[in-house]
């Protein structure tokens, strides 16, 4: 059974539902399996691995350039990827009994899309692709809608890698205003030779989407 190596924390749920109150039109633009429902049954969600996309029903689609008009949803409510390990995409080389490494291309269990940014390590090509995300997902929602960013930093080379406050910047470069960061513990993902160092929450970040 095909599964995925990083759904929404149970512990972020409660935190999406406070700010989606009142929203109808809900887009998650990079889905996974479809956890959002938990707690936003009508949402729509766009997952660009058609296997992922087929345990929640979700669109198959890319959320760089998606498949729906300008100025339509209430709000988006997504978690992109963080850049980490997890974006390795070698074949496993280890042998022990029903071992899988706790990578996006392990738990598909093939190569994944090749605009799939679980296959990107923090960089030039995960930046890029995450502004054209954002400025799609600008594009299809509403003025004065909301837009909910799930992310988190990573430790890379001993050293913890600003992610939220990359995204915040370009958030904020496209025309997004920030009204609320809440930090949340999380358990983290525990495997690895660096599974100590792991940094111990992930960030919500609210943003309008301010219009003229």
């Amino acid at each position: 059974m095909i599964k995925h190596p990083a759904k929404y924390t149970n512990s972020l749920l409660p935190v999406f539902k406070k700010y989606l109150d009142g929203r109808k039109l809900i887009l998650d633009p990079f889905a996974g399996t479809g956890k959002l429902k938990d707690i936003a049954p009508t949402a729509t969600l766009l997952e660009i691995e058609p296997e992922w996309a087929k345990i929640s029903g979700a669109i198959v689609g890319d959320a760089t350039a998606m498949p729906f008009p300008d100025n339509y949803f209430d709000a988006v409510c997504t978690s992109p990827t963080y850049g980490n390990r997890m974006a390795d995409h070698f074949i496993d080389h280890q042998k022990e009994k029903n071992y899988i490494r706790n990578t996006y291309r392990s738990y598909l269990g093939r190569d994944l899309n090749e605009n799939n940014s679980g296959r990107m390590q923090w960089g030039k090509k995960y930046q890029e692709l995450h502004i054209k995300a954002w400025v799609e997902c600008s594009r299809v929602l509403k003025g004065n809608g909301i837009f909910i960013l799930n992310i988190s930093n990573h430790i890379r080379m001993g050293k913890e890698v600003d992610v939220t406050g990359w995204h915040k910047k370009e958030l904020e470069k496209i025309g997004f205003y920030l009204v609320a960061s809440n930090k949340i513990k999380t358990p983290r993902q525990r495997n690895g030779a660096n599974s100590k160092a792991r940094v111990g929450y992930e960030s919500v970040l609210v943003f309008n989407n301010v219009t003229d």
